[in-house]
């Protein structure tokens, strides 16, 4: 696999950057972008537009790049993934979510995967801010099973909760996924997931909620619950309920966690990254502060000495890290 990367912190100097990585022959079909919504990515999908290559794309909430010649981690900028890879072997589709739900949008994803390589490993990302990630997540292994290999997130408007985006080379979509399948008879695929945030509180029952919509917990309106067991205003929310997700009890099963994504003031709803299911036991969580690096580098060490022969590690990071850890932020990615 050859392939080639960079970070830039303008429009301008995206253009300047890949035209420096090709002027020697190096000619990629593909590329991963995450950029900052602080640049203009119409801009950039009109640039890719005059280029031979498949974009998976996505706006983000802070980037990081780490490789023999970087060690960068920023807000406001772009990183870049360029790769030369064999034509037959990955594909690249934007899909458009506007009037399907999360789960429809993924099944149309499914479809198009099982449809491009009988065993395909998947990259997903969503965009838009009541995009329930696990109906996305079902609805593609509905139509291509639970052993997929699949990695992905939603994606991020730098913690401004107003729009974010998904991008092809060719268009933007503000209410969809991006999706890049892989031919697994070419390419091994492997990958954990691990937080390390901690139950805090008393136990509370969803009492009402649809999907990933949550409208009371014991009872009482979500928003009010959030606001008063946090001691959080209006004004604090979304944002601050990234740092406090729900965890959600699964007896036999992993606990999962559940990140607020928006708000709906008027039904005192919270809308979460994923489904929150009605009669489910939860508390709120937290980070309990710098221990979660040495918890994520002993996961990522274990990992690492399984797969050290790796070309390539993309790694989702929930912006909540970001938000916890500060600018000690970099220690962990150091570590990972």
């Amino acid at each position: 696999m050859l392939l080639k990367t960079f970070h830039t912190d303008s429009v301008k100097g995206f253009r300047q950057a890949w035209a420096d990585h090709t002027s020697g022959g190096f000619q990629p079909n593909a590329a991963i972008i995450f950029s900052s919504v602080d640049l203009d990515l119409q801009e950039i999908v009109s640039y890719l537009q005059t280029l031979k290559v498949s974009v998976f794309g996505g706006s983000s909430c802070g980037e990081f790049l780490y490789d023999d010649q970087n060690q960068v981690i920023t807000e406001g900028g772009l990183v870049c993934l360029m790769m030369a890879l064999a034509p037959a072997t990955f594909e690249v589709k934007l899909f458009s979510g506007m009037g399907q739900s999360s789960f429809a949008l993924g099944n149309e994803i499914g479809k198009w995967a099982g449809g491009v390589f009988e065993k395909p490993a998947i990259l997903i990302l969503g965009s838009g801010l009541e995009t329930d990630g696990e109906q996305l997540v079902k609805g593609i292994q509905h139509l291509v099973g639970h052993e997929v290999s699949m990695f992905g997130g939603l994606a991020g408007d730098d913690a401004r909760f107003k729009e974010t985006f998904v991008f092809s080379e060719n268009r933007l979509e503000n209410n969809g996924a991006i999706a890049m399948v892989f031919d697994t008879k070419h390419y091994e695929f492997s990958g954990i997931a691990t937080s390390g945030w901690v139950s805090i509180g008393a136990n509370k029952l969803i009492t009402h909620s649809e999907g990933n919509v949550v409208y009371t917990i014991d009872g009482e309106p979500a928003l009010d619950v959030y606001k008063q067991y946090l001691n959080v205003l209006d004004t604090d929310l979304p944002e601050i309920g990234v740092e406090y997700p729900l965890l959600i009890k699964r007896s036999g099963l992993q606990d999962v966690l559940r990140a607020v994504i928006n708000v709906d003031i008027e039904k005192k709803a919270l809308i979460f990254a994923g489904t929150v299911p009605m009669g489910a036991v939860v508390t709120f969580s937290s980070s309990p502060g710098f221990e979660i690096i040495e918890y994520t580098r002993n996961k990522v060490i274990e990992f690492y000495r399984s797969n050290s022969e790796t070309d390539v590690l993309i790694l989702f990071s929930c912006m909540a890290r970001h938000n916890a850890l500060g600018p000690t932020i970099s220690e962990e990615i150091d570590e990972a």
